[in-house]
């Protein structure tokens, strides 16, 4: 469950087919966001393994550590998918010892009485070598944001509506296929797509919320960057599968010695390069009868191999007709 160090008793988490999906923080990532601004220890930065064509929700959870609430009489929690905000909710700060919600769809106000929602949908997606400079610039704009779930917290306070709003929103699932070179890098292989529009009828609000720091200095920020078991290999999240060459030998001894010890993504990195150049050293050294063989039997000349033979009386003759 991800946690803000620095900000006890707020709690948020994915969960897809009645399970809490399996998380993997990311102490070393980057926090920046454009968007929101937040101390680093009011920050958290998770990965989590998602599933094709999974429904999905966000649990949001306050607890009696909470108590960073004086001089405010509300709290919000909204969230984004794919740098699209698909809402939230705000709250009076509550009076019991512990709170939750679930937000299972994107949300929109078609008019003062009725709100649009649509489920929310893991579907993968397909990376294609296509370096079409105007297909990148139209798959970097879907790229922008894709593949994480940002979850803001705030404390707030309210005032009436003077005037019922509206706020339809229009969300845009993305592409089946995406050039690799608009993802720079990264190795995403989901996006959200969302479910058929049902229209609920729900009461005209009477309040809303009002930011005294500001909507963009949130209290914490959440973000879950959702991905492919694969993908998390790619990016060191999780350790890949050793081949059958290494699970036998000392290495592993050392690697089972260690597994509960967490390291950094660039030592995971460092090591895998290590093991790397264990695979080459060895496989160069496995055959000197081999390579001996060939410096004695093939003399390259003008960039070109000639075959040669060596008599009883020591000397060698070069074969020059050998095509």
């Amino acid at each position: 469950m991800a946690i803000l160090q620095g900000c006890p008793g707020v709690k948020c988490t994915i969960f897809s087919n009645g399970k809490t999906l399996e998380e993997y923080p990311d102490e070393d990532g980057e926090l920046n966001n454009k968007k929101f601004s937040a101390p680093k220890d009011h920050q958290a930065l998770t990965y989590v393994e998602c599933t094709s064509n999974a429904e999905f929700g966000i649990r949001m959870e306050l607890n009696q550590e909470f108590d960073s609430y004086a001089g405010y009489t509300h709290f919000a929690f909204w969230a984004y998918v794919d740098g699209q905000g698909i809402g939230g909710i705000f709250n009076e700060l509550p009076e019991f010892e512990t709170w939750s919600y679930d937000l299972l769809d994107a949300i929109g106000r078609i008019s003062a009485t009725e709100q649009a929602r649509q489920k929310l949908k893991f579907c993968s997606i397909t990376k294609v070598d296509d370096g079409d400079s105007a297909r990148v610039k139209t798959d970097a704009k879907f790229a922008t944001g894709l593949g994480e779930i940002i979850v803001t917290v705030h404390r707030c306070n309210v005032e009436p509506v003077i005037t019922p709003a509206s706020t339809p929103v229009s969300y845009t699932s993305p592409p089946a296929e995406i050039s690799e070179k608009a993802l720079k890098g990264q190795a995403i292989s989901h996006g959200v797509s969302f479910g058929k529009e049902v229209r609920h009828h729900v009461p005209a609000r009477t309040t809303k919320p009002v930011y005294p720091e500001g909507y963009h200095n949130p209290l914490g920020i959440f973000r879950f960057r959702y991905r492919s078991r694969e993908a998390l290999k790619q990016e060191l999240i999780i350790p890949r599968s050793p081949s059958p060459e290494i699970s036998m030998g000392p290495l592993n001894a050392r690697r089972q010695s260690t597994a509960n010890v967490p390291i950094s993504k660039e030592q995971r990195l460092a090591n895998l390069k290590k093991e790397i150049e264990k695979i080459k050293s060895e496989d160069g050294d496995e055959n000197p009868r081999r390579r001996k063989r060939s410096l004695d039997d093939d003399v390259q000349t003008s960039g070109r191999a000639y075959k040669t033979s060596r008599q009883s009386n020591g000397s060698v003759v070069v074969d020059l007709t050998d095509d």
